[in-house]
């Protein structure tokens, strides 16, 4: 049996690899800000159709399929979550951190479960109080920091697939239950 080794973050993650330039001239951009996510469920995405409609200054990180998007503003507000085949056209606010899990290291399910667990979420918001800007805020490289103990990946996927199960059935509770209401 393989043993688990201890990384950072940074070791295993691209960090904030992807930015738009309006030199791409898309035709249309959705938009997803920090105060849109809060514990992987999406609430409102913006629609911009340039170059009529003109781009918040903040929409600027391109993101892809498993890329873990994490606030780095007030973190126990929990805007956090993992992108699941987004749209060609989405742009992400440059208050998220956008972490991309080396495929073959890291699991990017394991890595996102890691990253929000409430003791961790603690200690951010603890790192954040300490900033010097007017609100709790962190640095992409407080995150970047962060030390991980990672299984083998086979081991990784197993175990991430149980949450992630576990996280759709409580889901399908939650629907069953405002159904009720």
């Amino acid at each position: 049996m393989e043993e688990w080794k201890t990384y950072r973050i940074k070791d295993i993650c691209l960090v904030n690899t992807d930015q738009y330039s309006a030199k791409e001239a898309w035709q249309t951009v959705l938009y997803l800000d920090t105060g849109n996510i809060t514990e992987n469920h999406i609430g409102d995405i913006q629609f911009f159709s340039l170059p009529s409609d003109e781009l918040p200054s903040r929409a600027r990180r391109k993101v892809k399929h498993n890329d873990i998007i994490f606030s780095t503003v007030r973190p126990n507000q929990r805007h956090y979550g993992i992108l699941n085949h987004p749209a060609n056209n989405l742009l992400v606010s440059t208050g998220f951190t956008v972490l991309t899990a080396k495929p073959g290291i890291a699991d990017p399910y394991y890595v996102y479960y890691y990253l929000t667990q409430s003791e961790l979420i603690d200690y951010l918001q603890g790192v954040a109080e300490q900033s010097v800007s007017a609100y709790p805020s962190l640095k992409s490289s407080d995150i970047e920091e962060i030390e991980i103990a990672l299984p083998p990946i086979a081991e990784q996927k197993r175990l991430s697939s149980v949450l992630r199960s576990l996280d759709s059935k409580i889901e399908l509770n939650n629907r069953i239950n405002h159904n009720l209401n």
